[in-house]
C-alpha cells in the first residue's frame, strides 16, 4: 500500500459521517399484480397502481366520495370496499413523496426489492379497456408473466436501491409484506426496511449498526460472541450502555443489528472516529475503496504514538504525513476520554468474529438491483391485491 493510499485512507475516517435519514421519510409496498409487473417495473424504473378510472384530475373531496364510490363499483364489479380503493389511489398520487422508500416484491415475494420514489406520472396510453382486458387475462391464466404490459395509467418514476431473497429478511417484515394490501404504508416497520438498506444510518435521534452475515453453514457460538464482545465495547466507548441493544437475526445469511436509542445529542465528543474503525472493521462500506492492507492500517492508529516516536525521525515526508494522521487521529480518541489500550482485545475479537461470518457491506447499486431473474410461472398467491 503506497503511503498516498494510506492517507486517504485515514483521512476518509477523519471526515466520516453517518447518513441521516430524513425524519419526513415514509416507506410504502407497492405490489406487482402477483409478480406479473415486477420485472418490468425493475427494468423500466417506474412502479404503477390500478384503477385507472382514477387519476390526478379526480375530484377526491367529501362531497364527491359517494360519487366516485358509485363510479368504482359500476366499473370494477370485483370491488365490495369502494372507500379502500379511493384511500389508495389518493396515497398513490398524493401521499407518497420523492425519496420515501418503495418496498416491491416479485411473484410470491421471492424476492424484495427497495427503490427510491420518484416524480408521479400518468400514462395516458393506458385506457381503463386496456386494464380491464389484460387483468382479465391475468386472473383467467390466460397469459404468461412475461408477456404481459403493465396497463396502469398511474405511476411513478424509481430508482432502484437493493434486491434481496425473501429469506434474508427480517421475519416480521415478510410477514407483512406477506400480509398487506396492493399499496400499503409500512412505516411501522421503518427500522426493519433500514436495516436491510444500510450498514450504519441515523434515524430520528437513534442509530443503527448492522452487520450483514453471509456465511451460510453453521455458525459457532464463539463467532457470534466474539462480534457482540467487540462491537459492544467499541460502542460503549462512545456511548451509555444503556442506550444500546442488539437483535440477532441469523438466518444464515442473516445480520446483526446494534441499535443507539436516545443517543443523537449524547454521543462523546469525536465518536464519529471510533464509530468509522467500527463500520469499517465491520465490513461495512464506509469508504468508498477497498485498499490492500487497509485492515492494518486502521488497527495501526491504535500504536499510532509510538510508532510515530521510533519512526519520525527517519521518515520522508510521504510517510511522515501517514504518522502525523495517525497519532492526531489517536489524539483525539484519547481526547474523547477514551482509552485506546482497552480497545486493541475488543477490535482483535470483531475481526475474528466477522471474518469467520463471513460479514460484508451491503451495497446499494440501481443496476445490481434489477438483475432478478424472470419468473417462469406464477404459483398462487395469499396477496391481497384488489381491495
Amino acid at each position: 500500500m503506497t503511503y498516498t493510499d494510506q492517507l486517504a485512507l485515514l483521512d476518509a475516517i477523519e471526515n466520516f459521517s453517518v447518513p441521516i435519514i430524513p425524519p419526513t421519510t415514509h416507506f410504502w409496498m407497492i405490489r406487482t399484480k402477483k409478480g406479473y409487473f415486477y420485472n418490468e417495473f425493475l427494468s423500466k424504473r417506474f412502479v404503477a397502481l390500478a384503477w385507472n378510472n382514477i387519476s390526478q384530475e379526480t375530484d377526491f373531496s367529501e362531497s364527491n366520495k359517494d360519487s366516485l364510490k358509485d363510479d368504482i363499483l359500476m366499473t370494477f364489479k370485483e370491488i365490495h370496499r369502494p372507500s379502500t380503493v379511493i384511500n389508495k389511489c389518493h396515497s398513490f398520487i398524493y401521499e407518497i413523496k420523492t425519496n420515501d422508500i418503495l418496498v416491491i416484491p416479485s411473484a410470491k415475494s421471492s424476492y424484495i426489492t427497495f427503490a427510491l420514489a420518484g416524480e408521479y406520472y400518468e400514462d395516458d396510453s393506458k385506457t381503463l379497456e386496456l386494464e380491464q382486458n389484460v387483468i382479465y387475462r391475468i386472473d383467467n391464466h390466460d397469459v404468461d408473466i412475461n408477456d404481459v404490459s403493465c396497463p396502469y395509467k398511474k405511476r411513478r418514476h424509481i430508482t432502484l436501491l437493493r434486491t434481496v431473497k425473501n429469506e434474508e429478511l427480517n421475519y416480521s417484515l415478510c410477514r407483512a409484506i406477506s400480509n398487506y394490501h396492493g399499496i400499503s404504508n409500512l412505516d411501522s416497520y421503518s427500522k426493519q426496511i433500514l436495516n436491510a438498506l444500510y450498514n450504519y444510518y441515523m434515524f430520528g435521534n437513534d442509530m443503527s449498526f448492522v452487520l450483514n452475515v453471509r456465511k451460510q453453514t453453521p455458525i459457532g457460538p464463539r463467532s457470534i460472541n466474539n462480534v457482540l464482545y467487540g462491537t459492544t465495547e467499541l460502542l460503549t466507548s462512545i456511548a451509555s450502555e444503556e442506550c444500546i441493544s442488539t437483535q440477532v437475526s441469523l438466518n444464515s445469511p442473516g445480520d446483526i443489528v446494534f441499535s443507539l436509542v436516545n443517543v443523537k445529542n449524547l454521543l462523546v465528543d469525536n465518536w464519529q472516529f471510533i464509530f468509522a474503525i467500527l463500520v469499517f472493521l465491520g465490513g461495512g462500506s464506509a469508504l468508498s475503496f477497498k485498499v490492500p492492507g487497509a485492515i492494518d492500517i486502521v488497527k495501526s492508529i491504535f500504536s499510532a504514538k509510538d510508532d510515530y516516536r521510533i519512526k519520525h525521525a527517519e521518515a520522508e515526508k510521504a510517510e511522515l504525513e501517514v504518522l502525523e494522521k495517525k497519532a492526531d487521529l489517536l489524539q483525539k480518541i484519547k481526547d474523547s476520554g477514551i482509552n485506546p489500550e482497552s480497545l486493541k482485545n475488543p477490535v482483535d475479537a470483531l475481526l475474528t468474529g466477522c471474518t469467520t461470518l463471513e460479514v460484508e457491506p451491503i451495497i446499494l447499486d440501481d443496476a445490481s438491483a434489477a438483475n432478478v431473474p424472470l419468473a417462469t410461472e406464477v404459483q398462487e398467491s395469499p396477496d391481497i391485491e384488489d381491495e
